[in-house]
């Protein structure tokens, strides 16, 4: 008795363990359900997933039914928001480190020596041309001026005396010539002794403003003795030089923004007024000069300048910074044609916090897509949906839009832009209000848009 037990307990495994390897080994054979299994309510192996089981690995490749959910070119449609491409111009400049002086500057010297009687004015005062800064003793320098009008008044009555002779003869005209003579020698003396006596002033040659006195009053100077500094900073000169790369971009009339330590936060606008005629051999760099007005006096002589250059850059296609996208192969853009996504590989030129300026089969007016509700492959088919604010304009009919408002359920106005087509620039919309919906995350976000304008979440 305790033998057929065995065996029938023996038998029921083999049977469980064969049902066991059909069921994982061999699938298709429970593709439908089993009139055993079904009596007792049990289905082995679920229809639907038989199907995938079988046509799995076909699907795959051919991209039909699983290729529609990972957008690889298959029948459905994936919701996208798109831009036309337009034209940006590169903001190339060139940098570089200056020193600032006034326009007018110099030092102050005597034309003569002396010991310092008058200084009428004291540092950081402004003076106007012809000003008197510094007075030395001139008691000698008078008098020889009033010894000099002296002679000339007495060469000049002397003339007077023989022109009267000459008359009746008394005189030769050699007499009258050596009487003029004289009168001419006592002129030239009286020029010099004024002379003597001007170079005891010290006198501003320009309106401007004084430095620190380096003398007192007292002091006995000479011609190399420096009185003070005088600055006209009206203006600032601004000297720095450039890369010779740059030296054929670079011209005068050149915008120049100027920043300085000295004045932190502040940016002053300069123009190029001079350029050096030759670049430097050794440095392999070229001078320039810059102007900037000084009207409030905020800026001195000898300030360290940060100087930017503007230059003339090149024209790229501008990309929204939200449609470049990267992988392993690098940066890339997904364009929209004939409703279909076409991946293009890019270089990017330069990027700002609003644009992208790249490099690659990218044109003008292309539609380029910046985000959509699922992953993108080439040939998936999109529907576009225009970025609110802007219209969407087809390259083929430049004047004919594509999607010419942005839409919800609730509300369908349109918001017109400016500017569109091809290379006009960033579009801008027009007043009104547009129900812009909610925001759709680029490819591989947790959320987006469906098809009929509600937001939903995807695993």
């Amino acid at each position: 008795m305790s033998r057929s037990r065995q065996a029938v307990k023996v038998g029921l495994i083999a049977v469980v363990v064969g049902i066991a390897g059909l069921y994982i080994g061999k699938p298709v054979l429970f593709s439908k359900p089993v009139p055993l299994f079904a009596s007792v309510g049990l289905t082995l192996w679920p229809t639907e997933m038989a199907d995938v089981a079988v046509k799995g690995s076909g699907n795959k490749q051919q991209g039909k039914r699983g290729g529609g959910k990972r957008g690889g070119g298959g029948n459905h449609e994936i919701l996208a928001r798109a831009r036309n491409v337009t034209t940006g111009v590169t903001d190339t400049f060139v940098r570089a480190i200056g020193t600032g002086r006034a326009a007018k500057m110099t030092d102050l010297y005597p034309e003569s020596s002396g010991r310092i009687q008058e200084l009428p004015f004291k540092a950081g005062t402004r003076v106007s041309t012809g000003d008197v800064v510094l007075r030395l003793d001139d008691a000698e320098e008078k008098l020889a001026v009033n010894r000099a009008k002296l002679a000339l008044k007495d060469a000049e009555e002397q003339v007077e005396r023989y022109e009267k002779l000459m008359s009746s003869q008394t005189i030769s005209t050699v007499q009258m010539q050596n009487a003029l003579l004289a009168t001419n020698q006592a002129r030239l003396d009286l020029d010099k002794a004024s002379i003597d006596l001007d170079r005891r002033l010290v006198r501003a040659p320009f309106e401007g403003i004084l430095g620190i006195m380096d003398v007192e009053i007292g002091d006995y100077v000479t011609q190399s003795s420096r009185i003070t500094g005088l600055d006209d900073r009206s203006s600032i000169l601004v000297e720095f030089v450039v890369p010779e790369r740059f030296a054929n971009k670079v011209k005068r009339g050149d915008t120049v923004e100027l920043r300085t330590e000295a004045m932190p936060g502040h940016t002053f606008s300069g123009e190029l007024t001079a350029l050096e005629n030759r670049v430097n051999s050794e440095s392999r760099t070229l001078k320039v000069q810059a102007t900037v007005a000084n009207p409030d006096d905020l800026l001195r002589s000898g300030i360290a300048f940060d100087a930017r250059v503007q230059l003339e850059g090149d024209e790229w296609p501008s990309v929204p910074s939200i449609a470049l996208k990267w992988d392993r192969s690098g940066p890339h853009v997904w364009l929209a044609e004939n409703g279909e996504a076409l991946r293009a590989d890019v270089t990017v030129i330069e990027r700002s916090a609003d644009r992208v300026l790249i490099e690659g089969e990218v044109e003008s007016g292309d539609i380029v897509i910046t985000e959509s509700v699922r992953d993108l492959r080439p040939g998936t088919k999109v529907t576009l949906q225009a970025e609110p604010g802007f219209t969407l304009i087809s390259p083929d009919e430049p004047t004919a839009p594509l999607v010419s408002e942005t839409q919800t359920p609730s509300n369908k106005t349109g918001v017109k832009g400016k500017g569109q087509g091809r290379g006009q620039g960033k579009n801008k919309p027009d007043t009104g209000q547009t129900d812009k919906g909610e925001p759709v995350k680029s490819s591989g976000s947790q959320s987006g848009i469906s098809p009929d304008g509600t937001t939903k979440s995807s695993s």
